[in-house]
């Protein structure tokens, strides 16, 4: 199986999500080790791709894991998780022949309670071999290119294409010779910002799929997922502590004056006053301290 890049898009995609690389690294190794599990359940679960997608979402479930960050832009604690819901089936009313997606997987990143969200629609085949309405399904996912993969359940791995490879194939898996491995696919480019957008997100207690056109206009239309995969990241909360080196009563507080630069001392404040007069009175300063003499305020406004 011949192995390249994804097709990824040379037009300005929406902005990248800040994770750290170690933790970036945490959820591409669990990725890694889930994904093969997925591929096990494949005789078991191959009845259809919705059995399957099931499996694959089961197997990268995973509780909360913690990465302790150092010497980034942001260090600390960092936790993830992976969840996957299955919203509904695939009955009467299904809207996948509008959209041509099965599912959703989303990167949502947590800011001490900002949140934001890189979304990629999937389309998902078992064990494809040729299929004419693959062309179509293709045709509606290149709404949002940049951000849909074609998904290919079959015994020995789990691959990924991009939807300009899926449409070059004329429905035939063995014309597609861009070809990825799905776990390259998510650590490589979903993770990594390279193929999902921030503006394509999905609501599923409204069941909306909402999306910033080329228009510069956000849309929404009503859709009816079945599958999300969920990536979640929290990062370490933002601490406003104020630091000092000692703890002073009120009674104290006079006998601390703010530190400032020897020269800001004489220099006026809220005035137009030129430089040379005050140079003259650090001069006059200077003069009565070496004169030993007590310091006469009027003398020295003269």
């Amino acid at each position: 199986m011949a192995t390249a890049e994804l097709g990824v898009s040379q037009h300005k995609m929406s902005r990248r999500l800040y994770i750290p690389k170690a933790v970036l690294d945490s959820i591409a190794a669990h990725i890694d080790s889930s994904i093969p599990k997925a591929v096990q359940g494949y005789i078991s679960a191959n009845e259809d791709e919705d059995t399957m997608t099931g499996q694959f979402g089961a197997s990268l479930r995973t509780g909360v894991h913690a990465v302790d960050v150092q010497e980034a832009e942001v260090n600390g604690t960092w936790k993830w998780s992976i969840d996957y819901t299955k919203f509904r089936g695939r009955g009467k009313g299904a809207t996948e022949r509008h959209v041509g997606a099965d599912g959703i997987i989303e990167l949502s990143l947590d800011w001490s309670g900002r949140k934001e969200t890189k979304s990629l629609l999937f389309q998902a085949k078992l064990d494809w071999q040729s299929d004419d309405a693959l062309m179509s399904q293709a045709v509606l996912l290149s709404t949002w290119r940049e951000a849909s993969i074609f998904i290919n359940y079959t015994e020995q791995s789990i691959e990924a294409m991009s939807i300009d490879n899926v449409l070059r194939s004329r429905g035939a898996r063995r014309n597609v010779k861009e070809v990825l491995p799905l776990a390259e696919a998510l650590n490589q480019y979903f993770l990594q910002c390279k193929v999902g957008s921030t503006d394509l997100a999905y609501d599923p207690i409204a069941r909306q799929l909402r999306w910033r056109a080329t228009s510069g206009v956000t849309v929404a239309t009503q859709f009816s997922i079945p599958h999300r995969l969920r990536v979640k990241v929290k990062a370490p909360g933002y601490k406003h502590k104020l630091e000092w080196d000692k703890l002073i009563s009120t009674s104290e507080i006079h006998s601390h004056r703010m530190a400032v630069e020897p020269s800001e001392l004489l220099s006026p404040l809220l005035t137009t006053v030129s430089v040379e007069p005050r140079k003259q009175l650090q001069a006059k300063l200077r003069g009565h301290k070496t004169k030993g003499s007590s310091l006469d305020i009027s003398n020295l406004c003269n």
